[in-house]
């Protein structure tokens, strides 16, 4: 096992330019699972050739001669997401498989405790670490654009040598298409597929998230104030929302807050947009919450001078000054903990969440309460959720072939996918009359990833606490879920690099404290709106409605 520490293979002294990462904050997760708890002179030595093209691939050409597989390669790969102490039988019974399937490969696992994944691989690459080839990414934590676009990803589609026609077929088909043109992007090798997409819930909807245990222990009713079948955004201004707030208040003291927010995901929720692919939260392309694929205009505006934004900071702030919000929301660095905390202690009356199937029974169980999650708008599919978990291979990998058998193998196979996202049957867990997963909880304390990191969920055998035809259900609820028009946009920041970094500190002046209602909008947005302005955010606005509309042209 490795959980941070890596085996030295070597490391090159190159360093890439500071890159502007795109951070998007997903804490539904933590409910999800139960885990919620070189030395190279040129980047890879496989027969993988790093030359320039820009050839548009829609899918895999066809296969060549895979080459010959002789003695099994260790592949050492970095999940995202995990409660791992113990995975020697793990890897045993994983590698024993691998072995069966022919795959020619091991696996060498590096385990990164809670989310901060992050961080120490982005060094990783940045600094050409060739020890490590197979690396979690998506669009958190390592962000699968941005090291596209550099190159530290392989193109695996590259015309000169296709790996996924030559070793990943079985996967390529296995995953929907729409996943597929997530991981599709510009790169070093021209525009084609630079990473394995998670499957697993890439519909999302943004929902409330409502403490129907405290509801009715304050005399109100559910049923009244939600519609868990409608569209629910518009209930924020509801005079029943802030009374339910008041009695609140009055029965739990001064120390309870019932409005548990996350800085920025709330906001953009409420007002019915789209995600800021700039990662400067300053953007606002809104959508129908009925039919998130019709925009309300096509083109991007500013967050500022949007009606539906400001009426929602503004409502914010009153809630702000009745005390409904937790101070701490507006801490940098301490919100997100602030967040997940309170949530778990269901010390709450209305929260929200970006909802991932199967949500309720989980909250519910692992809070203790009635936890109820009515709709703010449809399922939607958007390139953040389409891309919201996968998988890359290092362009400094030293065994790229090797990396593709084994990421082929584990998308396709149940015995192997089950292996390595639940354990070994008889230890980690045991089959019930059903044929159904029952976890032993006592074992899974030393191993417990996150499942929905797990690369493709839906060859996973269903738990008992999932029920007969889980996936089934599953599947309908991603196939209900409706692409946004932005579904497949990327945004190029190159061309406005400068100003996206000025911008930012403005950005951290600001949004955070405006976006949980700590600051007055009345005086705020002005201020806000001037600096954005005096450092750039015109150049950003105009280039990104550029390439947006190219790319609706191109479509």
């Amino acid at each position: 096992m490795k959980k941070l520490m890596r085996k030295e293979k070597g490391v090159s002294g190159k360093l890439l330019l500071l890159l502007l990462v795109m951070m998007v904050t997903v804490m539904f997760i933590v409910a999800c699972d139960d885990a919620e708890t070189p030395t190279t002179d040129t980047p890879g030595t496989t027969d993988t050739t790093d030359v320039a093209d820009t050839t548009d691939t829609d899918e895999p050409t066809e296969p060549t001669e895979p080459t010959e597989i002789t003695d099994a390669t260790e592949v050492t790969i970095w999940f995202m997401g995990a409660s791992v102490e113990d995975d020697a039988a793990v890897i045993e019974a994983a590698n024993a498989r691998l072995a069966e399937l022919g795959a020619g490969v091991t696996i060498n696992p590096i385990w990164t405790g809670g989310w901060a994944m992050g961080d120490p691989a982005q060094v990783a690459l940045d600094t050409g670490d060739n020890s490590i080839d197979i690396f979690w990414t998506g669009s958190w934590g390592l962000n699968f654009w941005t090291n596209a676009s550099v190159g530290n990803f392989i193109r695996l589609d590259n015309p000169d040598n296709d790996l996924l026609a030559r070793y990943g077929q079985d996967m390529y088909a296995a995953v929907p298409e729409a996943l597929w043109d997530a991981f599709t992007t510009d790169g070093p090798l021209g525009f084609g597929i630079y990473g394995i997409p998670g499957y697993k819930d890439y519909a999302q909807m943004y929902a409330w998230d409502v403490n129907n245990t405290r509801l009715e222990e304050l005399g109100f009713d559910f049923d009244e104030l939600f519609d868990e079948n409608g569209i629910n955004y518009a209930v924020f201004f509801d005079p029943q929302f802030e009374a339910a707030m008041v009695a609140a208040k009055e029965m739990y003291g001064d120390t309870f807050f019932p409005l548990l927010i996350e800085p920025e995901t709330f906001v953009r929720a409420a007002s019915n947009a789209d995600l800021d692919l700039t990662g400067l939260s300053a953007f606002h392309f809104s959508f129908d919450p009925s039919n998130p694929a019709n925009p309300v205009d096509p083109t991007i505006g500013l967050n500022l001078e949007n009606e539906d934004f400001l009426a929602v900071i503004d409502r914010l702030h009153h809630f702000w000054n009745q005390g409904f919000i937790d101070p701490r929301l507006a801490i940098p660095g301490e919100s997100s903990t602030v967040l997940v905390e309170t949530a778990i202690a269901g010390e709450y009356l209305f929260s929200q969440v970006v909802y991932a199937y199967g949500h309720t029974a989980a909250a519910s169980d692992l809070r203790g309460i009635d936890a109820r999650f009515p709709p703010m708008s449809r399922p939607l599919v958007s390139s953040v959720s389409a891309a919201g978990s996968g998988f890359a291979i290092s362009v400094y990998s030293q065994n790229q072939e090797a990396a593709m058998r084994f990421m082929n193998a584990w998308y396709t196979d149940n015995q192997l996918a089950v292996i390595l996202s639940e354990g070994v049957e008889g230890i980690h867990w045991n089959a019930d009359a059903d044929g159904l997963i029952v976890l032993d909880h006592d074992a899974r304390a030393g191993y417990a990833p996150w499942r929905f990191g797990m690369g493709n969920i839906f060859v996973l055998t269903p738990r008992d606490t999932d029920g007969v035809g889980y996936f089934d259900r599953f599947q309908a609820y991603n196939a209900a879920g409706t692409g946004t028009s932005l579904l497949g946009f990327t945004f190029d920041s190159e061309p406005v690099g400068l100003e996206i970094a000025s911008l930012q500190g403005v950005v951290d002046q600001f949004h955070q404290s405006l976006t949980v209602g700590a600051i007055d909008p009345a005086t705020a947005v002005e201020e806000y709106l001037s600096a954005l302005r005096a450092n750039g955010i015109d150049v950003v606005l105009a280039e990104l409605n550029a390439q947006l509309q190219a790319f609706y042209a191109a479509r």
